[in-house]
């Protein structure tokens, strides 16, 4: 089959289209899927250049979630047959090839009538997101500030959308003015341009000093002082990612608060199925019905991925990337508002 595959850490160049990769089988428990679209995520860029906290194995197939067609069952698999329309999580690789084996609990079953290219931008976004609101940040209390980091990328658009529904006042941040009109078409009544080194003292101004109860931050080092200026008493930080690097957060500073910081893995999440169940069932049929807006910011061909890695890279894009592997096999479309994605 044709997959990117990825020989030793590196820079985009060490992204490999291959032809010669072996059609993997799906064992008990498993499925494979023909795959359509892959999903672009900033860890993927960390594992490529051997930066993940978890040090994959080379040479390696990159890629954490993907949407297509059931195309094999193993044994132990009753609820999921071939040619069925899914979305699924790939255990963080594998996704950038035109077969993945995925865990059978890791596939999402789609409705006929959603497009896959919309699917594909859904479960790893969508659920992250999610989590990071309800499980990490317990954001539970409608009134309450959530501060959003790279508002306009794939997972921030989606926190902005979900933290506005649950009633928080929500402030986003970005590295444009372009970049922050996208925060606020998708849910932040505010949004402020990082790049200023003005803005926890803005975030103050907005909240009338408070302060914000919710920090959302998959941004990192670059973030960790401006979240201390800004996080009001008893707030919480929630770490997803680390885009510019680990934060080291002074203790100091977080008594000075009763600040806490804590983080969030999907890993984790997905292990829950009680947690994940209810997960997709607050959030996929809004995706479905446009309630919940999934913004596609680019769709690069696969012999395109290396492209696709340095757009994501330099900060370049808004929403979702996705790669395009096999458009073909689109069962259905779905009428978005505007417009047939």
């Amino acid at each position: 089959m044709r997959a990117i595959v990825v020989e030793q850490p590196g820079g985009a160049e060490v992204l490999q289209v291959r032809d010669d990769q072996p059609l993997p089988e799906p064992q008990a428990g498993e499925v494979r899927v023909r795959v359509a679209y892959a999903g672009l995520n900033f860890f993927d860029v960390l594992q490529r250049g051997g930066r993940y906290l978890r040090k994959p194995k080379y040479p390696m197939i990159l890629g954490g979630e993907v949407s297509g067609v059931v195309d094999a069952v193993g044994g132990d698999v009753h609820h999921l047959t071939a040619g069925q329309p899914v979305c699924a999580l790939t255990g963080n690789a594998g996704g950038y090839a035109e077969y993945a084996v995925v865990d059978a609990e890791a596939v999402i079953p789609l409705p006929s009538n959603m497009s896959l290219k919309l699917a594909a931008a859904y479960p790893l976004q969508v659920l992250t997101a999610w989590g990071v609101l309800n499980l990490s940040g317990k954001a539970h209390h409608p009134g309450e500030w959530t501060l959003v980091h790279a508002a306009a990328g794939g997972v921030g658009t989606i926190l902005c959308q979900l933290a506005r529904d649950a009633g928080n006042l929500v402030i986003g941040t970005a590295g444009s003015d372009e970049k922050c009109e996208h925060a606020r078409r998708y849910g932040a009544q505010w949004a402020l341009n990082y790049k200023d080194d003005g803005w926890p003292l803005r975030v103050r101004e907005i909240t009338g000093g408070h302060g914000v109860d919710i920090v959302c931050d998959s941004v990192g080092r670059a973030t960790q002082q401006g979240n201390m200026r800004c996080i009001a008493n008893f707030g919480r930080v929630v770490i997803f990612g680390y885009a510019s690097g680990e934060p080291k957060y002074d203790m100091n500073v977080l008594w000075g608060r009763s600040a806490g910081i804590t983080t969030y893995g999907l890993y984790h999440h997905v292990v829950h199925e009680t947690i994940t169940k209810r997960s997709i069932r607050e959030t996929l049929p809004r995706v479905i019905n446009g309630e919940l807006k999934l913004p596609i910011g680019g769709v690069y061909p696969l012999d395109q991925v290396a492209a696709a890695h340095e757009a994501l890279e330099g900060r370049q894009t808004v929403g979702k990337l996705l790669l395009e592997v096999d458009a073909g096999i689109q069962t259905g479309r779905y009428a978005a508002p505007g417009g047939v994605v």
